[in-house]
């Protein structure tokens, strides 16, 4: 058989990415709906929260998505009354 000449070209990724660490990133970005589903918060309370610089949050645009271990673990530093 006569191997094919042509330059098949694969689809590029970051040094050390893979399709889990791609997967795993997209699926723990929440949206402001979402995020607000997990945490029992009203949506003036959350934009409280982001300006004080308490929630790390990532913006595109307009858009607001917030990286939920990261968020997490901001509110269990916020906890009050936990064993220390």
């Amino acid at each position: 058989m006569q191997e094919s000449t042509q330059n098949h070209q694969l689809p590029r990724k970051f040094v050390g990415e893979t399709e889990t660490t791609n997967t795993l990133v997209e699926s723990s970005l929440l949206s402001e709906k979402q995020f607000l589903a997990k945490v029992p918060i009203s949506r003036r309370t959350l934009g409280n929260w982001k300006s004080k610089g308490w929630l790390p949050n990532i913006k595109i645009g307009r858009r607001c998505l917030y990286h939920w271990p990261s968020c997490e673990a901001a509110l269990l530093r916020q906890q009050r009354g936990g064993l220390e």
